[in-house]
């Protein structure tokens, strides 16, 4: 899509055969305009697919000019079950979960877990990391001078956030590794369906042109 400047009280979508719909848009995705149809009295929910829209006047004067190579390119929306063989799905609730999702829930499930993997593995070096910056504190106070305090307060220490911050670092690693795989799953059923990984919208401006782009992005 292309954006320029233009000024309007409310939204209008400009459709492929010249029609023109005033509207309060709500959401606008690669695939479809969510929006309110002021035409009417109770100014009604409802959606176009934007393979039948030509550009977007929003009410704070942009204009996005919707281009056919983007549209092209768009992932084309597939049912839940579509590719699941219903006659032998796993018995695992997960892995079923998996093959009966459609591909936009598919990403979304590849992204939850990805980030909790992602999580995961943070909190496995901070923990480890303090568990181990605990002891070493411990011992160097246990060992440094002659009183007896000090032996008191560093040998705990050094026990005590060995323990914790092990203890932690375990868990987290264990959940980075659980996500990790679940993830693993999820891609290799979107790689099975030829499905990409992620669908984002880029935005940019030029500031020479007061113009600005908004670039669809597929990654597999």
């Amino acid at each position: 899509m292309t954006c320029a400047q233009s000024t309007s009280k409310h939204d209008v979508i400009l459709k492929r055969d010249s029609t023109r719909i005033q509207a309060l848009i709500t959401q606008m995705t690669n695939e479809k305009i969510n929006y309110r149809d002021l035409s009417t009295a109770d100014s009604a929910k409802a959606f176009i697919s934007m393979d039948l829209v030509a550009k977007v006047y929003l009410k704070n004067g942009k204009i996005l000019s919707v281009r056919d190579s983007v549209l092209a390119t768009s992932t084309p929306p597939d049912s839940v079950g579509q590719y699941a063989d219903l006659a032998n799905l796993p018995n695992d609730e997960f892995e079923r979960s998996v093959v009966m999702a459609n591909s936009d829930q598919l990403r979304d499930k590849y992204r939850y877990y990805n980030d909790k993997a992602i999580d995961g593995k943070r909190g496995a070096i901070i923990f480890t990391s303090l568990g181990v910056a605990s002891l070493v504190s411990g011992l160097i106070v246990a060992n440094t001078g002659s009183s007896t305090d000090n032996k008191k307060i560093g040998y705990p220490l050094a026990v005590a956030g060995t323990v914790v911050g092990g203890g932690l670092g375990l868990i987290t690693f264990t959940n980075h590794k659980r996500n990790s795989a679940k993830a693993q799953k999820v891609k290799n059923e979107l790689e099975r369906r030829n499905q990409p990984l992620t669908v984002r919208l880029n935005p940019s401006y030029n500031p020479f042109n007061n113009s600005g782009m908004l670039a669809l992005r597929i990654s597999f």
